[in-house]
């Protein structure tokens, strides 16, 4: 059986800018995981000192961040690009470290549309 492409993660300037921001107000090592959350259902989470589950499964990194996608989820991401984007969240309810910051990452499964995706 082949094995499905991962797909490809990207951040938008204004998640950049948050992260950048995370990064600058938390020490230790962040990990951004794409799971299949309680709450949020697939949101992406950013935590601090992440240890990767069994059911979790290293898929890339942004920006020196690795990314963990839960192997439940993998055919509905396969060969996709899935954008991260970050919003205003004035009353965020969240254990991802940018909620601290009043923003909230979100993600966008689109075709492959960024450069980095078209030359991968």
């Amino acid at each position: 059986m082949a094995h499905a492409q991962a797909p490809t993660i990207v951040l938008t300037e204004a998640a950049r800018a948050v992260l950048d921001r995370v990064r600058a107000d938390r020490p230790g090592d962040l990990s951004l995981v794409i799971g299949n959350g309680c709450c949020d259902s697939t949101a992406p989470y950013l935590f601090a000192d992440y240890v990767a589950g069994p059911n979790e499964r290293l898929v890339g990194a942004i920006d020196d961040v690795p990314v963990f996608l839960d192997r439940a989820l993998e055919s509905s991401f396969r060969s996709t690009e899935v954008v991260v984007d970050a919003r205003n969240d004035p009353q965020p309810d969240s254990f991802s470290c940018e909620s601290e910051l009043g923003f909230r990452f979100v993600l966008d499964r689109l075709p492959a549309v960024s450069d980095a995706a078209k030359h991968a």
